[in-house]
């Protein structure tokens, strides 16, 4: 029987451009040297971030996770990683500049303690989420302050274990279509709603600012470890998706 873990293969080093799937790239930030903290590729901003964490596993991850991001999205472009520039959106969402893009890469990426996703497509909007489980008692209490009311009463009815990782489970699928948007937290958590249990596959059930664009996005649901949950949120029309390893 096959399980998720059976779904991730290593990563090929020349990837052709995805512009028919979705390609999820499953990075270990976890340090195994000093080596891994060199600054070689990172632009300066980067490196300025790095230097403002107080502890240095956090600044190993970052650094790890950054190098890591440009190593994949330069083997896309056909570019040195140190060589890619990046531009910012409002809510600091990063794209690759348009000179260095023809081919329309679009990319997001999130972290939780030693695991990080990185979520590829050519031409879509996309944004990624993950949450490593942890104890969350108050649970119920975030979930009736941030999530829509459909979303609370689908908590609410399960049982205290299955309703803490549905929490975590509805939270990345929440983040992976604000940040897919481009607005982050500024768009209301409160005003659409995704699938909840974790058991049912992902979906985005509701907008109310805009109920047809429901049509409009596609939501993944991305395992990428024992005691992880994640997603992507993807703009339609479906298609295909490719889960990649990476190892820093």
């Amino acid at each position: 029987m096959s399980t998720e873990e059976d779904l991730w293969h290593a990563g090929p080093l020349t990837p052709d451009l995805p512009f028919d799937r979705l390609d999820v790239w499953r990075i270990h930030l976890n340090p195994v040297s000093s080596e891994s903290h060199e600054y070689q590729v990172l632009a300066p901003d980067e490196i300025a971030r790095a230097e403002r964490f107080h502890f240095e596993h956090h600044r190993l991850r970052y650094v790890n996770c950054r190098r890591s991001v440009r190593a994949i999205l330069g083997r896309y472009l056909r570019v040195p990683p140190g060589d890619i520039t990046f531009a910012y959106e409002t809510n600091g969402k990063p794209e690759i500049v348009n000179g260095q893009n023809e081919q329309q890469l679009r990319f997001n990426v999130s972290h939780s303690s030693d695991l990080a996703i990185l979520a590829v497509s050519c031409d879509r909007a996309v944004g990624a989420d993950i949450e490593a489980l942890r104890d969350q008692p108050d649970y119920l209490e975030l979930a009736i302050r941030y999530f829509s009311d459909r979303e609370y009463r689908d908590l609410a009815a399960l049982s205290a274990d299955r309703g803490q990782r549905a929490f975590f489970t509805c939270w990345t699928r929440k983040e992976a279509f604000v940040k897919a948007c481009g607005l982050g937290l500024s768009y209301p958590l409160s005003e659409f709603s995704v699938s909840v249990r974790p058991d049912v596959g992902a979906a985005i059930e509701e907008i109310k600012l805009e109920p047809n664009a429901v049509s409009r996005w596609s939501l993944i649901d991305v395992q990428p470890g024992d005691g992880y949950v994640g997603a992507v949120a993807l703009g339609n029309p479906p298609c295909s998706v490719t889960r990649w390893n990476w190892q820093c």
